[in-house]
């Protein structure tokens, strides 16, 4: 026959640990690779969080001035992020009222509460190191400084307050300085005649002179209780002259002018913005603890499913196994019974005849089953170990069967007709014995599946196109296989028959597949017309192409 085409193929068997370990091995593999994943986007989410906090720092720092008028609405902004946070100094003691989402209000200030915050701190600090900022905070501060002045005229009046009116020093006024209402209307009538002289530093007192303005020059100098020069006025040295020879003619106009001119001092309230190193601590927000969690939902999940699906899959291999154990029960008994049964008949026989024709047919069948059963202790004890294999002609093991059962089909009372159409078959590595079993199974399948009077199995093998497998094709006309069960068929304990055991092609498959590397397969099978199987086996290399 005519080289067939078929695909370079590799048979391995996988025994069902094997199998286990393989899915058990994917599974952890697929947890692990969901953990990997869940702690990526753990960690960017972190990292999102932490560009956050800078933020809400950058706003502490850099746009909430404590001068400002009016930053409740950026104070707004602060207050409604959802991140726990507190702010501490370097010391980790919380400063009053900058925690927010941390269980405790910021209103409350007694020594419980800050124990907590303590506490709360310490686990922050745990999850997320915190950020270190400076924070600006305004603080109250009072200095007393004096005031040197030469005046055109001693009569003069003059007030000085500082930018928030508050009342600092006056003379020469015709008002109760106390009584702020009559002030502050002297004050407007003075600016309006004349612009009141202002001072303001960073940091420092703000001064301003009302009335000084309104007689031309005017020298004045401020100065610190230390000596230090703060503020001057209509002096040769100009405002931002720092140099020693500024300084010189300020402390000679201070002299001057505590000879002939007026000296009082005055005392400053005021407020200093000042910068302190502070801590940001902050925890995860709710929704980043949900997502933390999840890895372990995963893998607690998964986990089940492994468990369920060994079991249940422990559970279906028992159950195969109990099928093959019964099957394999079930074949031996069958194995055994028609020689043995021959063997009691034979033996009733010689009891009672003497006919010596008689006789030499009796020892002649008797051999012909003792043979019978010497093939049927073969072929356990090989089913059951590795067998031996050899090269053998495969034509030559079909040839056997094939006889067979074209000698026991007649006594059935059926007709079928067994053909095989095969030759230049190279030798392959197998159990003759093994291989025997095999074909007669699927001839029996083939057998049991013809009801008709008429039925036809036929047996053709060839060779591959790259000579190196051989292929067999056993092919009936009997009623085939419903389409429903064609992927079941293989399997322990699957039968289509009432009185089946489902072991023949499971056993077949096994001798093809596991002990001779072969491959064996439902090639086509239509109900109400007939079923073909394929056998692929490698074939053993010619001596001259090797």
């Amino acid at each position: 026959m005519d080289a067939v085409p078929v695909k370079k193929l590799r048979y391995s068997g996988f025994s069902s640990a094997t199998v286990k370990a393989v899915i058990f091995i994917i599974l952890i593999g697929i947890a692990i690779a969901i953990w990997i994943y869940t702690q990526f986007i753990f960690n960017q989410v972190r990292e999102f969080q932490k560009s956050v906090v800078r933020i809400q720092i950058a706003i502490y720092v850099n746009v909430i001035d404590p001068t400002a008028p009016d930053v409740s609405n950026l104070f707004e902004y602060v207050r409604e992020s959802p991140i726990p946070r507190i702010i501490s100094d370097k010391e980790l003691n919380p400063i009053q009222g900058f925690w927010q989402n941390v269980g405790i209000s910021p209103d409350k200030t007694d020594e419980s509460t800050y124990r907590k915050l303590r506490t709360l701190i310490k686990k922050m600090d745990r999850i997320n190191p915190p950020e270190q900022f400076p924070l600006l905070r305004l603080a109250h501060h009072t200095d007393s400084l004096t005031v040197f002045e030469y005046p055109p005229s001693p009569r003069l009046p003059i007030v000085i307050t500082d930018t928030t009116g508050v009342y600092l020093y006056s003379r020469n006024m015709n008002i109760d300085p106390s009584r702020t209402l009559d002030l502050r209307f002297a004050l407007e009538k003075m600016d309006l005649f004349a612009p009141p002289m202002r001072f303001v530093k960073d940091n420092e007192p703000p001064l301003i002179f009302h009335g000084i303005n309104a007689e031309g020059l005017w020298p004045l100098l401020v100065m610190k209780k230390s000596g230090e020069p703060l503020y001057w006025n209509d002096i040769n040295v100009a405002r931002t002259d720092t140099s020693e020879a500024g300084k010189e003619k300020l402390e000679a106009f201070a002299e001057l002018a505590g000879a002939q001119g007026i000296v009082y001092d005055i005392i400053a309230n005021y407020d200093v913005v000042v910068s302190e190193t502070c801590l940001f601590h902050y925890g995860d927000v709710p929704f980043l603890t949900w997502i933390g969690w999840l890895p372990v939902i995963e893998f607690a999940v998964l986990l089940i499913l492994l468990c369920v699906g060994f079991i249940g899959y422990r559970n279906i291999t028992n159950a195969e196994q109990r099928s093959i154990w019964v099957g394999m029960a079930k074949e031996t008994a069958h194995q055994l019974g028609t020689p043995i049964s021959s063997l009691s008949g034979w033996l009733e026989l010689l009891k009672t005849e003497r006919d010596a024709a008689l006789l030499d047919q009796g020892v002649s069948e008797m051999g012909y089953d003792v043979v019978r059963l010497t093939r049927v202790a073969a072929r356990f004890s090989s089913i059951g170990s590795k067998p031996e294999l050899q090269p053998i002609a495969l034509s030559n093991v079909i040839d056997e069967v094939l006889d067979y059962f074209r000698a026991r089909v007649p006594r059935m009372g059926r007709i079928v007709i067994i053909e095989g159409h095969y030759s230049g078959l190279r030798d392959v590595m197998g159990n003759h014995e093994l291989l025997n079993w095999a074909f007669e199974n699927i001839i029996k399948n083939s057998l049991a599946a013809i009801e008709s009077t008429d039925g036809r199995i036929t047996v053709t093998g060839s060779m591959s196109k790259d000579f190196r497998h051989i292929i067999l094709d056993f092919i009936d006309n009997g009623k085939g296989i419903p389409y429903a069960d064609q992927k079941k068929i293989m399997k322990p304990g699957f039968t289509t028959r009432k009185r089946g055991w489902g072991l023949g092609l499971s056993l077949v498959k096994r001798i093809i597949e596991d002990y001779h590397n072969g491959k064996i397969f439902l090639s086509e099978s239509r109900p109400g017309f007939g079923t073909t199987f394929r056998i692929l086996l490698p074939a053993v290399a010619d001596k001259e192409s090797g």
